[in-house]
């Protein structure tokens, strides 16, 4: 990549999450890159004018008056602090960067409550080696894929391999999806009704907050599996808990926590024996080579905003706000 020009004025970015060296070098080369908690530097919030980040102190964006992008490393833009973010700041989320793991991951998550194997593990430590119950077939069943981003797209795609019959709900029609049949805002009843499985890759904002409620579960075959590698919020917790509890045979696999900061007030239902979980692993938590991919492709974003082409995942601020 060609240096910034050396007459032009700075500018500075400032990233609250390390940066591997080759990073920070490209990013070095059209600005100035101060690292939260890196010793020796020195931050004037008011010089910053892109601000790379995971976690958002508010107080922090308050005094970035020359704030211009927002790039996000994660995916989700649901935990920035919306009412402290100006509407001329753009905001890009990182959209896509761990697309595959985390569709792997509910793949993972659908296999292993299908096949039943957490409960035919845990007895098989026990010494208990007798067979019960049966398994599901993925093989001619029908999936919901709720959400077709980068996450939603890929799992699909999965799921023709696996010869599944793969229906979509998203807010609007691209023309390229992966699905046999789409189903668009306002249709997700339909969507939802007599499936058996169901996936959800959507984004956490104002539209999909409680989207997944009693009613709807209730729609679903009564020997389904509902799989969230989204966000937990866009199901309702006393709905999911209720419902697992007045049918047995319908089961909950998820990664994803409304109470992430203390998982012991989630033990209610992690302990329901139609539950399968992992402690939001799918993403950035599951392994390094995902976490430095993710990176990679948000300093690439913030290299396409400082060279003033155009940058990729701008969301909504309406969706949030």
């Amino acid at each position: 990549m060609p240096a910034y020009p050396a007459w032009s004025v700075r500018r500075y970015v400032y990233s609250t999450v390390s940066l591997p060296p080759e990073l920070r070098s490209v990013l070095g080369q059209y600005a100035e890159v101060v690292e939260a908690g890196t010793s020796g530097a020195v931050l004037d919030p008011e010089k910053v004018e892109v601000l790379l980040c995971g976690p958002v102190v508010a107080e922090e964006l308050d005094k970035m008056r020359n704030l211009r992008l927002i790039q996000c490393v994660y995916a989700g833009v649901d935990g920035l602090p919306w009412g402290h973010i100006r509407n001329d700041v753009v905001v890009a989320s990182n959209a896509g960067s761990n697309a595959d793991a985390v569709a792997e991951h509910a793949f993972a998550l659908l296999l292993a409550a299908a096949k039943r194997v957490a409960f035919f593990d845990s007895r098989m430590k026990r010494g208990v080696f007798d067979i019960t119950g049966e398994s599901r077939m993925l093989y001619g069943r029908r999936i919901l894929v709720l959400g077709l981003g980068a996450i939603g797209r890929r799992v699909a795609e999965i799921a023709r391999a696996f010869k599944m019959r793969v229906t979509g709900y998203a807010r609007s029609r691209r023309g390229d999806e992966p699905v046999e049949e789409l189903h668009l805002e306002g249709e997700l009843d339909k969507a939802l009704s007599g499936a058996d499985y169901a996936v959800i890759s959507l984004p956490l904002n104002k539209h999909t907050k409680g989207l997944i409620t009693y009613q709807r579960l209730s729609l679903m075959s009564r020997q389904g599996i509902l799989v969230n590698i989204g966000r937990a919020p866009i199901v309702v917790r006393e709905d999911i808990l209720r419902f697992l509890r007045e049918n047995p045979t319908f089961t909950y696999a998820t990664d994803v926590w409304w109470n992430p900061q203390n998982m012991r007030e989630e033990m209610d239902l992690i302990a329901l024996p139609n539950v399968v979980s992992t402690p939001w692993i799918a993403g950035a938590a599951s392994s390094r080579e995902v976490y430095q991919e993710m990176l990679r492709t948000a300093v690439e974003n913030v290299v396409r905003y400082l060279k003033g082409e155009r940058i990729q995942n701008v969301v909504r601020h309406e969706d949030y706000k």
